[in-house]
Parts: C-alpha cells; structure tokens; sequence
C-alpha cells in the first residue's frame, strides 16, 4: 500500500516537472518571438531604414556611380520625412556627374545641355533650402553658387562662339473698335510686332527677349498710344478717318556677333501721321543692349564730328534746302552720343537714323537711315 503511495506521488511529480518545463519552452519561446517582433519592428523604423538607404547611396558615390547614387538618394528622401542628409547627397550627385558631362562636352549642343544640368542642380538646391527651412545652410548654398559659376562660364563661352542668330515676329494684335452715341463703329488698327530669338542653343535669347517683351509692355501701358482714347474724343469726325497705331518689325539684322532689330512705332491720326524709329540692337556675346558709340568705338567728340558731318552732307544731297546747318549742329550738339538712334541694315551697313523726333526734322514722315561710313 506505501509503495503505491510513493509510485503515485513520484508520477504526480513527473506530472509538474513536465508543466513546467513546457511553461518554461512556451516563455522562452514567447521572449524569442518578442525578441524577433521587435528585432523586426527596430529594423524596419523610418530612422533605421533611411540609415542603411543612405549607406548603400554613400557607396555608390565612393565608386563614383553618380547617376545611381543619386536616385538612391532621391529614394531616400521619401522615407523619414525631410533628410538633410538625402538632399545634399543627390545634389552633389548630381554636381559631380554635370561635372563629368563638362569635361567631356565639346560642341555647342553638348554644352548647352550641361548649362540646363547646372540650372536643374540650382533648383534642387532652392527647393533643399526651402524644405529645411535654412537659406543660410551651407551643404546647400555653395553647391548652387557652383553650379551657378559653372554654367555662367560655359554660357559665356558658347555666347563668344555666336555671329548671328534666327529671330520670328509674334504679333500682338488689339485693334478694336469704338461704339459712338448714334451706334455705329470707329474701326482702329493696333498691334505690336514682337521679335523673339530662335536658336535653340543661343544662352541669352531669355535676356534678348525679355528686353523686346518690356518694350512691347511699356508700349502698351503708354497712354499716349490709347488709340481709342482719341478716337472717343474725335467722335463723330473720326467716321471718315483712318485711325493705326502700332509697331512694325521692317527687319533684321544678324551678324559679326550683333543682332539688330529694325522697328518703328507707326501713328496714323485722319491726316496726321508720325513715324519714330525704335529699333534695338544686342550684342550676342552677353544679350546687352549696344549703343551707337560701343559700335563706332569712338570718343564723344569724334562720334559728334562724323554724325554732324554726315547728316549735313546727306540732307545737302537729299535737298532739305529748308534745313539749317546751324539747327543740325545744336541737334548733334545737345544729344547724348549714347542717344543718337541708328540701325543696320540686311548687308551690314551702319546707319544714322534721324525721324521726327529730331528738332529740326519735326514733321516730315520719313525716316532717315545716313550711312555713316565708319572704317571697319
């Protein structure tokens, strides 16, 4: 009877010792999923993963893999929110692969594309500055004034290359109509005949064509070319009128490195009209606007001498017998050499523009181009 008493007691704690043992196996296991749970949840945290991101993007820029390293670092920016780190990464990036591209780019196509990697480079930099919210931060900042160095130069260069380029005309047309009291309609003409570069490649057709574009804009908010303001003013006696104003593109120029615009701002009023000469003329090499002594290369006192010499002789030869040689030397005398208006013409030839606004050619219709003769 004692024996089976301690047989019982023996499997009862056989019974236990197994329950705990498999409690013990079910806890251990439990500490290892948890373990392998948080193991996985630390791996996966946005911190983490952008860490290894940036890793594997920092070795692709050690093997000088620029094109790779900066997608990864593209990719990386989309994983912690805003990584200082990830935007500095694919802007240098994608500096030093513009950077390559330079060195190998020879023609003019090839290093226009490499000046549009600079400004993108740029804009990345802007929108890295404006997404940490720190102008002054400098893994920014000198990247871009690189980039902008580096295409400032390489435009200079392709620009010294230019002697000439296309222009087109994009005309701006406004004519109307005014509606008098009695109902019936004043018709007018008004338009403005806008140049624009076309070249593809040419690095300052943005500057060129901003300063044509201002000209256009100012034209138009000038109150003095409201051509329905004077119709509404002649009223009924402008039924039988002709009303235009407008600027015209007569022609171009383009060559040893000029572009020269040939326009005239046109002012028909019933019987009265004025026509004022208001071309431009650019120098390729920058996109600036040339004045006549920058063309001449002349001083002051020698541009004086030869545009009061050449004026006089052409009006003699013209026979504007009522033009006086004393009112042509106070004209020549009282304008600034930077103001005199000239143009050039289809083959080459520098000319002396005088129209109406000059005193002593005030209300003649014509417009005068002089050759000036210049030595080459």
């Amino acid at each position: 009877m004692e024996e089976k008493k301690n047989n019982a007691a023996a499997s009862g704690g056989q019974k236990k010792g197994t329950g705990n043992w498999k409690k013990i196996v079910i806890i251990c296991l439990a500490l290892v999923l948890a373990a392998a749970a948080y193991g996985w949840y630390t791996y996966n945290l946005p911190a983490k993963r952008l860490e290894r991101a940036l890793k594997k993007a920092d070795a692709l820029m050690e093997e000088h893999n620029y094109e790779a390293a900066s997608s990864a670092y593209e990719k990386s920016q989309d994983i912690n929110g805003v990584s200082p780190q990830a935007l500095q990464g694919q802007i240098l990036a994608e500096l030093y692969r513009t950077d390559e591209m330079a060195a190998k780019a020879s023609d003019i196509p090839s290093r226009a594309q490499v000046c549009d990697q600079y400004a993108q480079i740029m804009q990345l930099c802007d929108d890295a500055m404006a997404a940490v919210q720190d102008t002054s931060d400098e893994r920014f900042t000198q990247p871009r004034t690189d980039a902008e160095q580096k295409r400032t130069s390489l435009q200079k260069g392709i620009a010294a290359e230019y002697e000439k380029v296309d222009c087109v005309v994009e005309t701006e047309d406004r004519s109307g109509s005014v509606r008098l009291p009695d109902g019936s309609d004043i018709p007018y003409t008004q338009y403005f005949d806008l140049a624009k570069v076309q070249d593809e490649y040419y690095p300052y057709s943005e500057i060129i064509d901003a300063a044509l574009k201002q000209d256009m804009d100012d034209y138009f908010a000038d109150p003095a070319n409201d051509i329905s303001a004077a119709v509404k003013t002649v009223g009924a006696a402008a039924k039988d009128a002709v009303y235009r104003d407008y600027v015209g593109v007569e022609g171009f120029y383009s060559g040893r490195g000029l572009l020269c615009v040939r326009m005239a701002h046109v002012q028909v009023s019933g019987n009265s009209q004025k026509n004022d000469y208001c071309g431009m003329t650019f120098r390729l090499s920058d996109g600036a606007q040339v004045s006549l002594p920058e063309i001449a290369e002349m001083t002051d006192i020698g541009l004086r001498r030869t545009v009061r010499r050449r004026i006089w002789s052409f009006v003699e030869q013209q026979g504007y017998t009522d033009i006086l040689k004393a009112d042509v030397e106070d004209y020549v005398e009282k304008t600034d050499p930077a103001d005199f208006k000239y143009c050039i013409r289809d083959d080459g030839t520098l000319c002396l523009i005088v129209d109406q606004t000059a005193p002593f050619f005030e209300g003649r219709q014509e417009i005068l181009e002089i050759p000036l003769e210049l030595e080459d």
